[in-house]
């Protein structure tokens, strides 16, 4: 993954951020949230010394669900179910579905120091806007092996521990998540992780 915390200059190295896979309670998982949430953490430790922390918020209106683990799934479902005739018919229903109600919400960032605020920002849109982020959740969720029934509580918290035995590197993540409906089925998201990064073992 590339830089998505700050613009790349030309003089920043040509680095790829993140785990190409990761060992995550005896299973190795090698996609999108896998090589998200190992490449944020490089990034915030390759260029911002003593980050330790990240704050990640957002609105939207997706359901916190297993069915986001696996989005292709879902949609096959939809589509054996009639609600679509075919992938293409699915694909013009999300262009009218943007035509109508715009763009999903874009994430705010915020770095953290020994509880310190270092950096403010939002991330790309074309790296993460709201329903990527509730994709991003839905993984933290299982990983951390909370039961489903509990991913649209208010408030939730937990942990894993994931391995990059390419890099021999581990990854010790705690996070704190936030579900505050606003109205009309938005609601107003936010997770804040706190992590450490060393060798396995």
């Amino acid at each position: 993954m590339s830089r998505i915390l700050r613009h790349e200059t030309p003089d920043d190295p040509i680095v790829l951020f993140g785990a190409r896979s990761l060992f995550i309670g005896g299973e190795e998982y090698e996609n999108t949230a896998s090589k998200f949430w190992s490449g944020l953490i490089d990034e915030a430790i390759a260029d911002y010394p003593g980050c330790d922390g990240i704050a990640l918020a957002t609105t939207g209106s997706l359901s916190l669900s297993a069915d986001l683990l696996f989005p292709v799934n879902e949609l096959q479902r939809e589509i054996d179910r009639g609600e679509f005739v075919s992938l293409e018919d699915a694909m013009r229903q999300a262009d009218e579905d943007l035509a109508m109600f715009g763009r999903p919400a874009g994430v705010q960032v915020v770095l953290y120091s020994g509880g310190e605020k270092i950096k403010g920002g939002e991330l790309p849109r074309d790296c993460i806007d709201a329903n990527v982020f509730s994709y991003l959740m839905a993984w933290l969720f299982q990983w951390g092996a909370i039961p489903e029934l509990m991913w649209n509580d208010e408030t939730l918290g937990g942990g894993i521990t994931a391995a990059d035995l390419a890099r021999k590197l581990a990854y010790r993540i705690s996070f704190a998540f936030r579900n505050r409906h606003l109205s009309e089925g938005l609601y107003d998201r936010s997770v804040t992780i706190s992590f450490s990064r060393g060798k396995p073992g």
